[in-house]
């Protein structure tokens, strides 16, 4: 039976309404995804040579954008997760374990990177089918994955699919998830049509697909709660972090490719006889057209007879100093527009003042901990369906799950260590001088803790006072 698309608000109606969305934003996705693995698209004018003039072309590239999006993420760690019902330093307990649990060192690094390099990245929140009392979250690719907002809040998704080929089975899979409303919990559909191979771009078709009925058929499954369990990681603007500046990018690569192209025309000198007509003939003695081509060779053991009025001209190389030297300006403006430090994307940019060193690091700064601030309100709402999931109202709150940071900015062991010594004479408590001074993670606090206390234990048995320097800032 046909699924129905044509009924408002109906499953079906949901399901192509977001296969469209989804088909519309693949050639933006595919161009920045291109761009961020290092192979960017071929420049106007080489289609008709691509396999031959793509291998040069390969050698001339240098990629840029995936530098720009990993200087930022490499500086977004999450240290901790605080919930209603666990405040303290260390965070909630039962937070920490689904983070565990899930891989999300890794899960959520990738979720950040599709997140500065595409503009959107999503999450998915479910149940384990194997232990009802876990959950599963899942960095999804926003080439498979999108959502629905209320144009009025966009906070509020309404709907969401995510779109996949599974080889195995080999079936095409369109999972489907509607909000809930006055009251409802939300459902989950899923939809499937045979293929054996994956589909090159996505499409749906209402007399291709039919509704699982392992899933609960057209009727779908009710959820624990009332939210869409996908949620959306966007950046800035929407927009991936090198994509306004991909000009400058194929600038660069322009200008590298010219190079490569004047030192491989240039590799060898050029010749040229400069000869009186009357000293080379076109004809021999016996009226056969001569081939100098074939008697002035350039092999390094060939004999050459020439004229004695003849002049031998030998090319110089172009001097590529200049072209070197406009590669180098664009790579510090693309480092200004980015916020990117130069000794990131320019390895000699080292030698440069401090003082200017300092002022491009405080931007990119900047912009991490906006970064922050963005993903830290998307994983809030993670933690709170997946806590819904787990029938833990209590710490479901939205407004008292805080998401500690790693420090966006990285000290020096003697600028840690300065800072701390002259702290507590301001009153700043032991426990804060760990974290926030010398950058220490709340698990690396908590053992800390136990070894002052061992430490302290230790020397009341052996009738001695641990000494100052063996007390973490004591003060």
């Amino acid at each position: 039976m046909p699924i129905d698309t044509k009924t408002p608000m109906s499953p079906g109606w949901w399901m192509r309404k977001a296969v469209r969305k989804l088909e519309l934003r693949q050639p933006r996705l595919a161009k920045l995804a291109a761009y961020h693995d290092g192979n960017p698209p071929l420049p106007v004018g080489a289609e008709q040579a691509r396999e031959a003039y793509q291998a040069f072309q390969k050698k001339a590239r240098t990629n840029f954008a995936e530098l720009i999006v990993g200087a930022v993420r490499e500086r977004c760690s999450v240290r901790s997760i605080r919930t209603a019902v666990d405040k303290d330093g260390n965070g909630d307990d039962l937070a920490w374990s689904i983070w565990r649990d899930n891989d999300l060192d890794i899960e959520f690094s990738d979720v950040l990177e599709n997140m500065l390099a595409l503009g959107d990245a999503y999450m998915m929140i479910g149940e384990d089918e194997d232990d009802p009392t876990k959950v599963v979250i899942t960095g999804e690719d926003p080439r498979q994955v999108v959502t629905i907002h209320d144009p009025v809040r966009q906070s509020i998704v309404r709907c969401a699919i995510k779109m996949f080929h599974d080889p195995d089975e080999e079936k095409d899979f369109i999972y489907l998830f509607i909000y809930g409303q006055d009251g409802d919990n939300a459902r989950r559909y899923v939809a499937s049509r045979p293929r054996k191979r994956a589909f090159s771009k996505q499409s749906f078709s209402a007399a291709a697909y039919e509704w699982e009925d392992a899933d609960g058929g057209a009727d779908g499954e009710e959820l624990k709660h009332e939210l869409v369990p996908v949620v959306r990681f966007r950046n800035r603007r929407g927009i991936g972090e090198f994509e306004p500046h991909i000009d400058i990018l194929d600038r660069i690569n322009h200008t590298l490719l010219q190079r490569m192209v004047i030192a491989t025309y240039q590799a060898f000198k050029q010749r040229a006889l400069l000869v009186d007509p009357e000293d080379m003939p076109d004809e021999d003695e016996d009226g056969q057209p001569i081939d100098y081509a074939d008697i002035l060779t350039a092999d390094p053991g060939a004999w050459l007879k020439i004229p004695a009025t003849a002049k031998i001209w030998e090319s110089t190389q172009a001097d590529l100093q200049g072209i070197l030297s406009s590669v180098k300006d664009d790579v510090q403006h693309l480092a200004a527009v980015t916020r990117t430090p130069l000794s990131v994307i320019s390895p000699d940019a080292v030698n440069q003042s401090a003082e200017g060193a300092a002022l491009i690091k405080e931007g990119q700064i900047f912009k991490t901990e906006d970064k922050q601030k963005r993903a830290a309100s998307s994983l809030v709402l993670v933690y709170v369906i997946a806590f819904l999931t787990l029938g833990e109202t209590a710490r479901a709150v939205k407004k008292d799950i805080v998401i500690d940071w790693a420090p966006a900015e990285r000290y020096s062991l003697q600028q840690k260590y300065d800072a701390a010594s002259k702290a507590p004479s301001g009153g700043v408590p032991k426990e804060t001088i760990w974290s926030h001074i010398l950058q220490f993670s709340p698990e690396q606090i908590g053992l800390m803790k136990n070894q002052v206390t061992d430490d302290a234990i230790a020397g009341v048995l052996s009738g001695s006072t641990p000494s100052a320097a063996a007390q973490p800032n004591a003060g």
